[in-house]
């Protein structure tokens, strides 16, 4: 049975949510989430959706998806233990120091691998079936037919995005807020500079005009949803933490109705504020058209056209219904669109009206054009009240005779449940207590998830007992079952056993990235010994083939399950910032762990200093110069220009009012890196002290640079003491070294 997972950014879209059909939430407390301007959830309100989703035989997952420094691993792990206590199903996660403590320590809550983890192939997925993990969430750039091949290979639960916003980057593998802004998408704080505008360079003239040439569609997998589902895929997850409740009831009714029935037509998610909708990646969508430029087709749903203006009032030919506060767009004619809610509504006559169709009358503060679109982004219309359809059904059997308490007693999931009330029965001097009292009083449920589907009325005698003692007994009865329900758990003995890993001290090597042969060349000419090129084992696209070489960089987690014989260096797309990650990779056989490029100096001393607990030093290599990689893309902006094909023969440039980020190619994976180069050269001195191994990274560099950049690096290594400052302001960057990311 395929779970419907849906998301809540706070209490209100989680209840929605279970309400409207979904198997399971994810969501968030108010630490360590990807999503950390949503609301997000208290834990008294966690505890809360607990016992609300497990009296509804539901599940709750919790998101724990942000990479951690070191300060924040004790309150992370403790946080944690915390939900394991009350009770959540499974956390999604994304850094291995977590992973693991959860898997090794915390029994029978489920360990989810986060989308951040980058799991987009078969050995990725063995990987993390072999550490213990329960579940993993896939890239959104899988395919179907990779799916399948996963799905046919492995036990591995797979959880797969059906619906919603999605990121142009492949997740865990975008530095671009971070180093724009310092805040980390891998620590939940995006400022989403790919929803901004910008011009395409080539051979540094003007090619594509401005545009959003990185703002994605979003998903919509409804039309292609049955091959999901024949599929076997496990559970299809629902994108919008940062969505209202009226979003979260419509997307998760719709999806509801068509995985239970595959002929509904899901034309009720034209109702909530959507980009143009794409089928995905997941069903081969062209990779130059996955992005909508202009950032305007359907931004809400078409409901009608612009008239004439009448004494202060603007006439609107309506196709579809209009109420108050609903949120509307006017698509102008300039390209800067109008925004507004609705607050009053006009007849021809200028009577005021709670809704509106055909031509009608609103009052707009702006002039705008005849015939101009309008569309409405949000409809107060949406009705959010709670019925019965998914609520748990009671029959509560009425036990009681004279001077004896009201006993309530019902059966739940194969368990009895028994509430005796604190009053004893009387003889009724009157009306005696019938079944009609007892259906009225004990059917109040209309705060929790049951409802009262049928009363077994045994009493014996004309009892008499007040109102308030029956509610009462009905309280204690609802909160015995809802204690229960809850799932608490009691947390097991933690011993977290520490294994002596050694290598040996070796002297300081710099060791080389690369991306095409002169520059290989060039480095064996120079001496490098240790050359990752066509012994990398990319992020993104790995082929896995047999390697003729002693040592790989590992670019994922797949390499680390393939490669199991070599030397393996674990590359910076691992976003290891804390020394339990640097452990972790240790134990998994990874000689030498490159750290995140998100890690601050502060950082590196972190991790060294902390990891001395595990009785020695960390193997860390640092990237010391290179232009970052700002992201990492399935999609192309080239294709739609029509240089497919040519793409590496000319230089690419996406440009912003401030700064040109070059693109380059690997195969067809796109690659923005940033216009200035890393630089530690003067750092070295300082960043020596806590590794023996420094990268270089090169990607457009020509092999003039690449021997000047390296000569540049093997002198000041001979002169580490020297303190001539060869760090060019104008033209490098320091990157995070000074600047710890938020």
């Amino acid at each position: 049975m395929t779970e419907l997972l849906a998301p809540a950014g706070d209490f209100e879209c989680a209840k929605i949510a279970l309400y409207s059909g979904a198997d399971a939430v994810y969501c968030a407390c108010s630490r360590f989430g990807a999503r950390a301007y949503a609301k997000n959830l208290s834990i008294d309100e966690l505890k809360h959706l607990l016992i609300l989703a497990h009296s509804m035989r539901k599940k709750i997952y919790v998101t724990v998806n942000t990479i951690l420094k070191d300060n924040e691993l004790n309150d992370c792990i403790q946080f944690v233990n915390e939900l394991y206590t009350l009770g959540v199903d499974g956390l999604i996660m994304t850094d291995l120091g977590i992973i693991s403590y959860v898997i090794n320590n915390l029994p029978g809550m489920e360990a989810h691998i986060s989308t951040q983890s980058g799991v987009k192939n078969l050995h990725d997925v063995k990987f993390f079936e072999e550490l213990g993990a329960n579940r993993v969430v896939l890239a959104r750039e899988n395919t179907l037919e990779e799916i399948k091949v996963i799905k046919e290979n492995s036990n591995m639960p797979l959880e797969i995005f059906a619906h919603g916003a999605l990121c142009v980057s492949y997740s865990g593998g975008c530095l671009m807020s971070s180093l724009l802004s310092l805040r980390s998408g891998n620590r939940g704080r995006c400022s989403q500079n790919c929803r901004r505008d910008y011009t395409i360079l080539k051979d540094g003239k003007i090619f594509g005009k401005k545009a959003s040439y990185l703002s994605m569609k979003d998903l919509n997998t409804s039309p292609n949803l049955s091959s999901l589902i024949d599929l076997g895929v496990d559970s299809l997850k629902l994108e919008g933490r940062m969505k209202n409740p009226e979003y979260v009831k419509i997307i998760t009714s719709e999806y509801r109705k068509k995985i239970d029935d595959a002929s509904y037509q899901t034309i009720n998610l034209e109702k909530v504020f959507h980009r143009t909708y794409t089928k995905g990646f997941i069903f081969n969508e062209d990779r130059g058209k996955i992005v909508d430029k202009s950032k305007r087709n359907r931004e809400g749903e078409f409901i009608g056209f612009i008239g004439e203006k009448k004494n202060n009032l603007t006439n609107v030919i309506l196709s579809k219904q209009l109420n108050i506060k609903d949120r509307v767009r006017i698509e102008d004619s300039n390209g800067e669109d109008y925004y507004f809610t609705v607050d009053t509504i006009y007849d021809k006559n200028q009577q005021p009206l709670k809704v509106g169709v055909g031509s009608i009358y609103l009052n707009i503060f702006k002039d705008f054009a005849k015939d101009l679109k309008i569309y409405k982004m949000i409809d107060s219309s949406i009705d959010l009240t709670i019925d019965n359809t998914y609520k748990t059904a009671l029959t509560i059997e009425a036990l009681g005779s004279i001077d004896n308490p009201l006993i309530l007693k019902t059966t739940l999931f194969g368990k009895t449940y028994i509430a005796k009330s604190n009053c004893l029965f009387q003889h009724a001097q009157n009306k005696p207590v019938d079944t009609d009292t007892l259906f009225k009083q004990l059917s109040k449920l209309n705060e929790t998830s049951f409802y009262l589907k049928d009363i077994i009325n045994n009493l014996n005698g004309d009892l008499f007992m007040t109102i308030s003692g029956i509610n009462e007994t009905r309280r204690k009865l609802i909160e015995m079952i809802e204690d229960d329900m809850q799932g608490s758990r009691v947390l097991p003995n933690i011993n977290q056993e520490i294994k002596s890993i050694n290598y040996e001290n070796e002297q300081l090597e710099i060791t080389a990235f690369c991306v095409n042969e002169d520059q290989y060349n060039t480095l064996k000419e120079l001496g490098i010994k240790y050359i990752y090129y066509k012994n990398y084992i990319p992020y993104v696209n790995p082929n896995y083939d047999d390697i003729d070489s002693d040592f790989i960089l590992a670019g994922n987690y797949g390499a680390l399950n393939k490669y199991k014989g070599k030397e393996i260096i674990s590359d910076y797309s691992f976003n290891v910032i804390n020394a339990a990650s640097v452990y972790e990779l240790h134990l998994q056989g990874v000689k030498y762990v490159t750290i995140s490029l998100e890690t601050s100096l502060n950082d590196i001393k972190s991790i060294y200093n902390e990891y001395q607990k595990y009785g020695n030093n960390p193997n860390l290599e640092i990237t010391v110069y290179g232009r970052e990689n700002l992201m990492t893309m399935k999609y192309c902006p080239l294709r739609e220009l029509g240089e497919c094909g040519v793409c590496n023969k000319h230089k690419y440039e996406l440009k912003d009012d401030i700064a040109s980020f070059p693109i380059y190619h690997q195969g067809c994976i796109t690659h923005i890196i940033n216009d200035k180069p890393l630089n530690l050269i003067d750092e070295l001195k300082e960043i020596t002290k806590y590794t023996n191994r420094l990268r270089l990274s090169f990607t457009i560099e020509s092999k003039d640079e690449v021997k000047q950049i390296v000569q540049m690096y093997q002198n000041r290594i001979k002169n580490i003491n020297s303190k001539e400052q060869l760090f060019d302001s104008k033209n490098n960057t320091r990157g995070y070294y000074r600047r710890p990311i938020i």
